[in-house]
């Protein structure tokens, strides 16, 4: 009896030992939810993703095998705040991976390999990464989590394509299918940059130029016609007073600019709200709009495919590529995807909402929804993908070759109007001289 009790006792005392825990948890839930930048960031995201692949390893046949092969996410995010360095470029890390699958595709060890490539990196900040995934691999942790630590450089979505591999004996082609992401991802920023930029440095180009013809080259003749008494036209006087409005405020605008941008993004964008409100006008932007969407979805469509051929459940590919799309304006597409697909319903009624709510174009929808019927959607996600990292492609050249002739005639025209403000004041001179000769 006496045994009863105590274990009655003991019992009872065991859900008190529990609350602190539940407090915690609760107090951690009530803190409000700010939008972590950089080695933050991936810490919340790893931990977002940590149970994402533990459903497909848990599968009958599996769960022994990644009981000892694959350790929580956790284990390892808590120190990407110290290794998430910068200063490794992107293409320098796809280089290494690609260097990475050649050696172990040729029979070398993990470790062997790693050793070997972690001297022979161009720049000293590649070497160091390397040889600190060299060695945290070589006290017996994993190769996934080794790159978790490098959270800066290795996203939620290839750390836990590592984590399903090494667990599944499949690390060198999952290796080769990053690779191979991270170049067409790289490629499709790149162009996606260039659409951006490309007229921002024409436009500043421009500007600086009108500011030196204002500052220096029509004040000097403004001095001469004023020296010599010359009459200065009603157009040329407009032109010579706005040449000094710009040369003594040219930094107004630049600084307003400037202000602006630093505002969008060191304040702006912080707030999710406020970031979601922003991606959705950026799609609605004309040109640029029609670009960055096409952007996105092949880089959705990317990401879907790779994980889906990697063996991630449907769940586990949504929940990853919500996280890594770089427009948040889809990200409740995507949830909601994640939801049809959760209650069985597939991805049809979504998608087809999407469509009407401008998101996703109707080829697209179909694409996918006969994707889905016929057992081949990481097939036919990647053809769309293709497609529209083709189109981005086209559209981003169509605007360098359509921008260049509009910047060219309208700095002549600004250029034409100077030239002809100088030169009317002196032709009317050289008329008066040689009317008083005559």
């Amino acid at each position: 009896m006496a045994t009863k009790a105590q274990t009655k006792s003991a019992a009872k005392k065991k859900p008190a030992k529990r609350k602190p825990a539940k407090k915690k948890a609760a107090a951690k839930a009530k803190r409000p939810a700010g939008k972590p930048v950089g080695a933050k960031k991936a810490v919340v995201e790893l931990r977002q993703a940590e149970n994402l692949i533990e459903a497909e390893l848990d599968r009958p046949g599996k769960k022994a095998r990644a009981a000892s092969a694959v350790p929580s996410v956790s284990a390892a995010a808590d120190t990407i705040l110290s290794r998430a360095g910068g200063g490794v470029r992107n293409k320098e890390i796809t280089a290494f991976l690609r260097q990475l699958v050649m050696m172990l595709e040729a029979g070398t060890p993990i470790l062997k390999s790693l050793k070997s490539l972690a001297g022979r990196g161009e720049r000293k900040t590649l070497r160091d990464m390397i040889r600190g995934i060299t060695e945290f691999v070589e006290a017996g942790n994993p190769l996934w989590q080794a790159f978790a630590r490098e959270g800066k450089h290795f996203p939620p979505v290839d750390v836990n394509l590592i984590k399903a591999s090494e667990a599944s004996g499949t690390l060198t082609s999952v290796l080769k299918r990053i690779a191979d992401y991270r170049e067409k991802r790289e490629r499709l920023d790149k162009y996606l940059q260039v659409a951006m930029i490309y007229p921002t440095i024409l436009l500043f180009v421009c500007v600086i130029l009108v500011i030196i013809l204002s500052a220096f080259v029509l004040p000097a003749f403004k001095e001469v016609f004023e020296s010599m008494d010359a009459e200065i036209g009603g157009f040329s006087l407009f032109v010579m007073n706005v040449s000094d409005l710009i040369s003594n405020y040219w930094w107004l605008p630049l600084g307003a600019i400037a202000g602006l941008y630093a505002f969008y993004k060191l304040y702006w964008v912080k707030n999710p709200l406020r970031r979601l409100q922003s991606d959705k006008v950026k799609l609605r932007l004309p040109i640029w709009g029609s670009i960055i969407q096409r952007g996105v979805i092949a880089d959705f469509t990317r990401t879907f495919s790779m994980l889906l051929r990697s063996g991630i459940s449907m769940m586990a590919t949504l929940d990853l590529c919500k996280n890594s799309v770089t427009n948040h304006a889809y990200i409740g597409v995507i949830q909601d995807l994640r939801d049809s697909v959760e209650t069985g319903e597939g991805l049809e009624a979504p998608l087809r909402q999407a469509e009407k709510d401008g998101y996703v174009p109707g080829i697209v929808v179909d694409m996918l929804v006969t994707g889905e019927e016929s057992g081949s959607l990481d097939k036919v996600a990647d053809q769309i993908a293709d497609i529209y990292e083709e189109e981005v492609e086209i559209a981003v050249n169509g605007i360098k070759e359509a921008i260049t002739p509009i910047f060219v005639v309208g700095m002549g025209a600004v250029v034409g109007c100077m030239v002809l403000a100088m030169f009317l004041p002196l032709i009317s001179m050289i008329e008066g001289i040689a009317a008083g000769g005559l």
